[in-house]
């Protein structure tokens, strides 16, 4: 029969979780660390978004304001054009 010291188990034991709480509180270190870049890092691509999406916007608005000029000045046109075949006999 074996002579188990319980005293020297509950040591290792002890030494064990105080090991793998070292363990975990490093990880959680590390993802506190990785949170933060993350965060920074959305933050810049958020701001670059937003201002691609007032590029797009300003782009609409500007092909948008091109094609009702273009439009008016071509029935700007026809009209000019109408009037003087009336007017050529």
């Amino acid at each position: 029969m074996k002579y188990y010291n319980r005293g020297h188990h509950i040591d290792n034991l002890y030494d064990e979780i105080r090991v793998i709480r070292e363990q975990l509180l490093n990880r959680i270190e590390m993802l506190e660390d990785d949170v933060d870049y993350l965060m920074e890092e959305n933050k810049y691509y958020s701001k670059e978004i937003y201002q691609l999406q007032n590029d797009i916007n300003s782009l609409l608005a500007d092909i948008t304001r091109r094609q009702t000029n273009e439009g008016l000045e071509f029935k700007e046109g026809s009209k000019k054009v109408n009037k003087k075949s009336k007017e050529t006999p």
